[in-house]
């Protein structure tokens, strides 16, 4: 009698450690990016300087990544570019936020299966002063091509250039692009 409760006991016991361990774990997950700054977004290279998020920036859209993408985006983010679909009619300026770039993005990222930046130079260039700050831009030569392999869309190409002005957060120090204005075919 007394050797069954020893071993009803141990029974118990085990079975309350195994629920301890997978209340433990259960609340770890892998996959999840890890937590910093207050995008909640940790950046494949440390965002110290303009040149690491450039490189973040092409890691994102060379791997589809819009979680790395976001992080590359101050919170007032401007993206600028002149309409190239405007038929006959004069080119104008378009630019546009956050809140219409994100989705944009997610949507390329999943039409493509590829994206290439194959040509990426990037060239200092002179510091901007916006109100009371500083800002360090970097102009890019880019080649980009996309292309869908399952055939739904068709396959693009396009040579172009862009400046981006970036900024350090007053939060976290991570550097951000805060104006990305593409003068591409203008």
């Amino acid at each position: 009698m007394l050797n069954s409760q020893k071993r009803f006991g141990m029974i118990i016991f085990c079975m309350g450690l195994l629920a301890i361990c997978i209340l433990i774990w259960s609340c770890f997950n892998p996959f999840s990016p890890s937590v910093i700054g207050p995008g909640a977004l940790k950046p494949i290279a440390p965002q110290v300087n303009p040149d690491s998020v450039l490189y973040n920036f092409k890691y994102a859209y060379e791997n589809r990544d819009s979680i790395v993408y976001e992080n590359c985006l101050d919170e007032e983010f401007m993206f600028t570019y002149w309409d190239q679909l405007k038929v006959g009619e004069a080119i104008e300026e378009t630019d546009y936020g956050l809140v219409t770039d994100l989705p944009v993005t997610k949507s390329l990222f999943r039409t493509f299966e590829d994206i290439r930046l194959d040509k990426w130079k990037v060239n200092l260039a002179p510091d901007t002063t916006v109100g009371t700050e500083t800002w360090k831009v970097r102009n890019v030569e880019f080649h980009l091509s996309v292309r869908d392999i399952d055939g739904d869309y068709p396959n693009m190409e396009a040579n172009g250039f862009a400046e981006f002005a970036f900024r350090q957060s007053k939060e976290d120090n991570f550097w951000r692009i805060v104006r990305w204005t593409d003068y591409s075919n203008r």
